[in-house]
């Protein structure tokens, strides 16, 4: 019921001139119309011995022809009609009635209501002018039948325009629905291409660099290492696929909040720090003893850790060390990850620049600023966030 309120109050509130365009089926059909009732009125009129008067056929031959004008411009027709109308009541012309009381239907259907109800005025006071003529000869039931029927014409063009505009507010509550829905899958699948990412560019990193390690030494105590190495990595590469497989099963939170590491920044530098000293680089961590980061900050400040950590494996081949320098001051959250490898280096894996790409993203998105550079004494990489963000 209050559906139907609005689209009234919408109807009443359209603009004098504003009208609803017929389809182009209905166009079609409405000229074919009148051009069998133009053609028809003339055999008749040539027919008749000439007893239907000048005024008549004018009056008839405008209102039929401005019926036609619905096809283009409803206003124009509905002024046009209105204005013979008026001439009718006044020249004491009947013949048209019936026609404007249909026509009223498609008037309500096409214009606004302030147009309608000018229409629906003049035709009012033209069927009253006719009834009270003198010379008329219109019964009480024939006028109350044609006021029946103008009502009844009134209320299906009013019925179809309801229902029309029901549709249309329908379809653009649909294409925003499925809008909406594309955009959050979209949104999952690159939650999903991060975590996979993180899998693959980072466990199996380790995997490829201590395999390649395995090749090249014979030395007891390092195998062992680079083998428990390679074994903890596909433990949690396994670990990390079962959890990405829940959440394409729903059985996990997709929510961007998620904290990717159980132990927050300190978990996730620790993880970090035996990584890289498996590889023989040390660790440098400067991080305030006393930090609370909300866990959108700690998600987007832990994956640059880890992503940064992973290109020190695959690009830096020969740092020495790392330093990690986490910075709170004035609301934001500063973060540098630097190393000391020399330049023209690698450790020759592949690299897709996924990371770095959804990095500069996510910062832009939460507000902050994200770069990373070759400097003359090793890799720099630099992230401030708002921790409002």
């Amino acid at each position: 019921m209050s559906d139907l309120r609005a689209r009234l109050v919408e109807y009443v509130r359209t603009p004098f001139w504003g009208y609803h365009p017929l389809a182009t089926p209905a166009r079609r059909l409405l000229i074919a119309l009148v051009a069998v009732t133009l053609l028809l009125d003339s055999i008749g009129r040539a027919t008749n011995g000439g007893t239907t008067g000048v005024e008549s056929a004018v009056v008839t031959t405008t209102i039929t022809v401005s019926v036609a004008l619905f096809a283009w411009r409803p206003p124009i027709a509905a002024i046009v009609l209105s204005i013979a109308g008026i001439g009718a009541a006044v020249l004491g012309v009947a013949d048209s009635l019936l026609i404007g009381a249909v026509i009223l239907g498609l008037a309500a259907y096409t214009c606004s209501a302030a147009l309608t109800a000018v229409y629906a005025a003049v035709w009012t006071a033209w069927l009253i002018a006719m009834f009270a003529r003198p010379d008329s000869t219109f019964e009480p039931l024939g006028a109350v039948i044609m006021a029946f029927l103008s009502f009844v014409s009134l209320s299906i063009g009013l019925a179809i325009r309801t229902q029309y505009e029901r549709a249309q507010m329908l379809s653009t509550q649909l294409e925003a629905t499925e809008r909406e829905v594309a955009e959050q899958l979209r949104h999952e699948r690159d939650l999903i291409a991060d975590e996979l990412h993180d899998i693959v560019a980072h466990e199996i990193t380790i995997v490829a660099l201590h395999a390649a390690v395995l090749e090249r030494t014979d030395d007891s105590k390092t195998r062992s290492q680079s083998q428990t190495a390679i074994r903890e990595a596909a433990v949690q590469a396994l670990t990390d696929i079962r959890r990405v497989l829940g959440m394409v099963r729903g059985e996990e939170n997709l929510a961007p909040e998620r904290i990717p590491s159980p132990d927050g920044m300190d978990g996730t530098i620790a993880a970090v720090t035996k990584e890289l000293a498996q590889a023989g680089i040390r660790v440098k961590a400067s991080v305030p003893d006393d930090l609370r980061l909300p866990s959108t900050s700690l998600v987007a400040l832990t994956r640059v850790i880890r992503e940064s950590a992973t290109n020190v494996l695959k690009h830096a081949t020969g740092a020495r060390e790392v330093r990690i320098v986490l910075t709170v001051e004035r609301g934001w959250a500063h973060l540098e990850f630097s190393d000391d490898s020399p330049p023209a280096r690698t450790a020759g894996l592949p690299s897709s620049g996924y990371g770095i790409m959804r990095l500069h993203e996510r910062f832009r998105l939460l507000g902050g600023s994200f770069s990373s550079e070759r400097r003359a004494n090793g890799w720099f990489v630099a992230a401030s966030m708002p921790l409002e963000a």
